[in-house]
Formats: structure tokens, C-alpha cells, sequence
């Protein structure tokens, strides 16, 4: 059974490889829900401690896009002949489950999946894309919770073991310009450590997300 999830992960991939490009870390925007009036004091404030720290780029894992912020990702898109065509698209972590409730979730989801191998826990994430510019009409774009995403442990660990679990809705969509679909990205973390979800493109380029 796992073969054949890794069968087809391969097929996509292979399908989809001219998807899209990107950098070491992808550029976005975050999307704010608040009036920034309230905030002008504060950011005021801390504009010299961002100027002497140099932050890291928001995205990166050392400044994640906070948990429940829509981050905007620039991205490309391209046609059979390589041209590119310049997009962008929203990414929301809109909740996350874990430990043995998101086992309770996957079982119902899924009655073939399997317990969190020992020292690690199953993390949900529901999550929200929406494409919402394209300097084209004709291609779509492909992004899929396998293999656009990674969940990563607090200490750096990335599980490399062979268990998976089926998700309902599964996040893997095809859209073309205007669409939005939501669905479950499943993974395995450090048990009780805090986790981030990496979304990475097929040539490069990442952005992280916080999951608390």
C-alpha cells in the first residue's frame, strides 16, 4: 500500500516538474486581519532592534509565517515552450490537530492508517490555497500535500521513515486562476515538540509555517 502512494507521488512529479521555480526562500506577503493603527507604536518601536538584528526573512524557519495568517506566495507558472508566467497564491493553516486525537481523525478518515511510530505523533494540518493571479488563463496550477509539504520538529528532524496516512479532504488540487480548496496535510513529528509545515516548490524555494 505504501508503495503504491510512493508510485504515484513519483507520477506526479514527473507530470508536474514545470510547474514552478523558485528561491531558497519563496517571497510572500502576510495578510493581516487587524487595523494596523493599533500597531504603528509597536512596530515604530521595534524597527531599530530589526535594523541592528537583521531578521530573517518572514517565511524562513527562523521567522515562520504565524499559525492562522494567510501568507501571499509569488510564484511562476510555465508553458510546454518555458516561458514563464508570473502568479500569486494564498496558503492558511486554518487548524491543526495532533498527538491522538489526529489519530482518531486519520482512522475515521481512513481505516488503513497507522499508529505514529514510537517517539512521534501524527500532526493534521487543514489548510486553505487559493489561486488568486495569473498572468495566464490557460495553465493551471498543481500542488499537492505530499509533495509541496513537509512537517519539521522543533529540533530539525524530519521524519524519513516509511509511514504515511490517507487524508479526507485530501489536499491535492489542480485550479486554475481564481479557484480555493481546502483539505488535510497529515505528518509525523517529535512527540511534544513544536512543529512548523514547510511548503517547497519542485526546484527550490520554501516557505514555513507555524503550527501553534
Amino acid at each position: 500500500m505504501i508503495t503504491h502512494f510512493k508510485l504515484i507521488a513519483i507520477g506526479f512529479l514527473s507530470i508536474f516538474l514545470l510547474v514552478a521555480c523558485g528561491q531558497d526562500t519563496k517571497d510572500i506577503e502576510v495578510k493581516e486581519d487587524e487595523p494596523q493603527q493599533e500597531q504603528a507604536e509597536t512596530e515604530k518601536a521595534d524597527d531599530t532592534e530589526k535594523k541592528e538584528n537583521t531578521e530573517s526573512k518572514l517565511g524562513s524557519r527562523s521567522n515562520p509565517v504565524p499559525f492562522q495568517k494567510t501568507a501571499t506566495v509569488d510564484d511562476e507558472l510555465y508553458n510546454d515552450q518555458g516561458d514563464a508566467f508570473a502568479i500569486k497564491f494564498d496558503l492558511t493553516v486554518l487548524e491543526v490537530t495532533r498527538g491522538e486525537e489526529a489519530f482518531n481523525k486519520l482512522k475515521g478518515m481512513n481505516e488503513y492508517n497507522e499508529p505514529a511510530p514510537e517517539g512521534y505523533e501524527w500532526v493534521l494540518a487543514k489548510t486553505k490555497v487559493k489561486f488568486v493571479e495569473s498572468e495566464t488563463q490557460d495553465i493551471p496550477l498543481f500542488i499537492d500535500g505530499v509533495m509541496n509539504f513537509t512537517m519539521v520538529s522543533e529540533s530539525g528532524d524530519i521524519f524519513s521513515g516509511d509511514v504515511y496516512a490517507v487524508t479526507d479532504p485530501d489536499f491535492s488540487f489542480e485550479m486554475y486562476v481564481g479557484n480555493e480548496k481546502e483539505g488535510y496535510i497529515s505528518g509525523l513529528v517529535k512527540t511534544g515538540e513544536k512543529a512548523q509545515l514547510r511548503y517547497e516548490e519542485f526546484l527550490g524555494g520554501n516557505v514555513f509555517f507555524n503550527l501553534q
